[in-house]
């Protein structure tokens, strides 16, 4: 999965972009992951409190004059809030949440502006007397912003006379769709779930492994299942024993509020550590991907691979399988533990990239899909924009898979691999950097992208498991 970085040049609020610079003549005359975004264009929501993707900044975190309590910050004259990097992408909505308490007769309470980083005007939101329900209400005052643009400033102007509290600043894409939280991983019957939809949106499916759970969702008791509006969305909670108390030991839960679709893995227990072929061989660990986006029609051409890969066509190997979530932080979390419970001395990742079968030779320590308005997020709707992976880790990590030996075994099945230097800044180049970094001093590990592929009958599977297959030989029998 590869999606193009875009990098800020903004410096806000003491916060620095994390970049990586390309070192000229790198890159390959033609690029062999070019073309994945042909059907990937989407936008959705977050969790506890915010509207996904928000950035957040409190009151008691900004640094205007005024009196701090309870978490919010008293203004009485103007503030200018500089925004956390990663805020400022595609189409947005800026809102302050605020509370008046005191104000004139009329007229002007308080002006909010959302400015670029030259200072330029980017939108406006008044609040007048006129419009004001009561005070010491707390109030959402929001302006869309429809362009695609950086959104570096908010400056709220208070009439003199009026005190308002300022509780936080948040910024967000303007459109957004339907996301479940917290995200896939090992869930019990106790455990809770969270759908969220845009306010005003219904439910229209709720799948788990395709069987539409809506009417259980619809008639369940009111003590497992809770509903909560809030300014911007619809929160749906429930017990995942209430409504699935006879599940499978593997659950793919997909959400579908109209057009929007976001889906997540729930598991019974961690994925067990089965590997499969020569029992005394090398222990590889190969990994791929679910179907993204989120109501993606065809099956990923990773995953693809990764199932139809024969243990008993391999010499002294023994394969583990794992098919991963496609959500930036659950899958590199996912393959981590698996590495550190299960202990392959090998990893090999696949994912789906463009035209040809890329050899990553790098990986990034950067999520960035700002290229798309609006962002492009993953399966249960998280868009990142120009944040590091891990601020503890290098800016870069080098594959550790014997590349000249893998391109030489599928030259030799007929296919013709291509080296890449960029893996995009999506869910592929988080699980590389992961896999790289769990495997540094302990074994082979490193990424390989397979060409986008829709239809899969029979053929398909045998070569794309061919793939598959001699990459994981390669990489055993190299010295």
């Amino acid at each position: 999965m590869l999606l193009r970085p875009v990098l800020t040049a903004l410096a806000l609020a003491g916060l620095a972009a994390a970049g990586c610079a390309e070192t000229p003549g790198t890159e390959p005359a033609v690029d062999p992951n070019e073309g994945l975004l042909r059907d990937f264009l989407d936008g959705k929501f977050d969790d506890a409190g915010h509207p996904l993707n928000a950035k957040v900044l409190e009151g008691d975190r900004i640094t205007c004059e005024g009196v701090r309590s309870d978490g919010a910050l008293e203004l009485t004259s103007s503030c200018d809030v500089l925004l956390p990097m990663g805020a400022e992408v595609g189409g947005l909505t800026v809102n302050a949440r605020l509370r008046v308490r005191q104000h004139p007769s009329s007229g002007t309470i308080v002006k909010l502006t959302a400015k670029d980083a030259d200072g330029r005007v980017l939108g406006t939101e008044t609040l007048t007397v006129s419009r004001l329900r009561g005070r010491d209400r707390w109030v959402d005052l929001p302006i869309k912003i429809q362009n695609v643009v950086h959104v570096a400033k908010v400056s709220l102007d208070v009439t003199a006379g009026a005190i308002v509290d300022l509780q936080y600043v948040e910024v967000f894409p303007k459109d957004l769709g339907v996301i479940v939280s917290p995200g896939s991983g090992v869930f019990k019957d106790s455990d809770v779930i969270t759908i969220e939809l845009p306010r005003g949106k219904k439910l229209e499916r709720f799948e788990a492994n395709g069987v539409d759970l809506r009417a259980r969702l619809d008639a369940a008791d009111p003590r497992t299942v809770t509903r909560t509006t809030t300014a911007f969305r619809s929160l749906i909670s429930f017990k995942v024993g209430a409504l699935m108390p006879d599940r499978a030991d593997v659950v793919d839960l997909r959400i579908h509020s109209s057009g929007d679709t976001s889906r997540m893995q729930i598991r019974k227990s961690p994925a067990a550590c089965n590997f499969e072929g020569d029992p005394n061989g090398t222990k590889v660990l190969i990994t791929g991907f679910q179907p993204f986006p989120a109501d993606g029609s065809h099956e990923n051409v990773s995953a693809v691979a990764v199932t139809s890969l024969r243990p008993s066509a391999l010499s002294h190997t023994a394969v583990m399988k794992l098919i991963l979530p496609v959500e930036y932080d659950r899958a590199a979390s996912l393959v981590t533990e698996v590495i550190e419970r299960c202990k392959p001395q090998h990893v090999i990742s696949f994912g789906q990239g463009g035209g040809e079968i890329a050899l990553e030779h790098t990986a990034y320590n950067l999520q960035d899909t700002g290229e798309l308005s609006g962002g492009a997020p993953d399966n249960r709707g998280i868009i990142r924009a120009a944040q590091q992976i891990n601020v503890e880790a290098p800016s870069t990590r080098d594959t550790l898979l014997p590349l000249d030996a893998i391109e030489s075994a599928l030259v030799a099945i007929g296919e013709t691999p291509a080296a890449s230097t960029d893996p995009g800044r999506y869910i592929c180049n988080n699980v590389m950097f992961a896999d790289i970094g769990a495997m540094t001093g302990h074994g082979r590990a490193g990424f390989i992208h397979l060409p986008y592929t829709t239809a899969f009958d029979d053929a398909a599977r045998s070569r794309f498991g061919a793939i598959a297959e001699a990459a994981v030989q390669a990489t055993v029998d190299a010295p």
